[in-house]
This record gives C-alpha cells, structure tokens and sequence, in this order.
C-alpha cells in the first residue's frame, strides 16, 4: 500500500481507496475525463469561495466608509474607531482574497 494524490483534490490517500476520504470522489471504475470534470468543479467551487469572501470584505469596506462619515450621535469616537477598523479589514481583505484567486486560477 502506498500514499498517492488524490487527482481532483491533490490530498495524500491510499492507493488501494475507492474513493478519497476528502473530497469523496470515487477513484476506482471512473474514466480519466470524469475525475477532471470533477477537478475542474472543485476549482470552481473554492473560486466562488473566494469570491464571495471578496464581497464580504467589500461590505465591510463600505460599512466602515458610512460609519466614518455618518456616525451615530452616541459614542462617536467609539464608532470612529470601528470605521477605522472595518475600512482596513475590508480593504486588506480584499486585496489577499483577490491575490488569492489570482493563485488559484494558475494551479
């Protein structure tokens, strides 16, 4: 028995599994065409992961923006303070979640 590469996931499995435990695709009685039309789905699948972790950072981007501009009456410094935060959360998590797909489409 020795460790292989999944095809579709690329994560470490015994040669004599049937399918991988990791991402479920059946090894054993499929043709080479089916295991790459499921690879091709996984790559799909973490790309609109990314994007919409995208979105999410965009949205918490633009949260901070109004935030910064339109505070609440109440604890305004407080709430400056959450602006500042949200806006370099968004932003830094965009750029990493677009470098990111960026390196997932090149695999």
């Amino acid at each position: 028995m020795a460790i292989i590469q999944c095809i579709v996931c690329n994560k470490r499995i015994s040669s004599k599994a049937e399918t991988c435990s990791h991402c479920g695709a059946r090894l054993k009685g499929t043709t080479e065409e089916q295991l790459q039309r499921a690879s091709h789905l996984q790559k799909l699948k973490k790309n609109r992961r990314l994007q919409s972790l995208s979105f999410l950072a965009v949205i918490a981007f633009a949260a901070g923006f109004l935030l910064k501009f339109f505070p609440p009456a109440q604890n305004s410094e407080v709430w400056e303070q959450v602006a500042l935060y949200l806006m370099a959360a968004g932003f830094f998590g965009y750029i990493i979640m677009r470098v990111w797909m960026m390196f997932n489409k090149r695999k």
